[in-house]
């Protein structure tokens, strides 16, 4: 048989167990809180450092930054756009013979069949050729 004592005992450390675990979790709690608490204190202080209109630039500094930075991405753009277009070369030899057969008076069809290119794909070009002649 269990005495009453026993049952006082067992009960008290079951109680003071509890306690210590509500203990903890509250301190956790508040630790987590004031961790919390403060990161939001330190981005609110970024944030206001942001806004503060003493570091807000010129407009017309502003305006210059951004003007010089667009010429020198222009003059660094240039060399690349230039030998990209390939100005300086001849047009392949197939858009040459092309040319040479539409000039003849040949039509698609038989285009397509000299270069090996298929029907669509010399109309489209002789469409393209046409349009050139047109702008020249």
């Amino acid at each position: 048989m269990i005495e009453p004592i026993h049952c006082v005992i067992g009960g008290g450390v079951v109680t003071a167990l509890a306690l210590a675990i509500s203990l903890f979790c509250i301190r956790r709690l508040q630790a987590q809180h004031a961790n919390t608490t403060q990161r939001i204190k330190s981005l609110q202080r970024k944030i206001d450092t942001a806004l503060q209109d003493s570091c807000n630039p010129d407009p017309k500094e502003a305006f210059s930054t951004t003007l010089k930075t667009a010429r020198l991405t222009t003059s660094l753009q240039l060399p690349r756009l230039r030998n990209q277009a390939k100005l300086h070369q001849p047009p392949p030899e197939k858009y040459t013979i092309l040319r040479r057969l539409a000039s003849q008076g040949m039509d698609a069809e038989e285009i397509a069949a000299i270069l090996g290119i298929s029907h669509i794909e010399a109309t489209q070009l002789l469409s393209l050729n046409t349009m050139a002649q047109s702008n020249r």
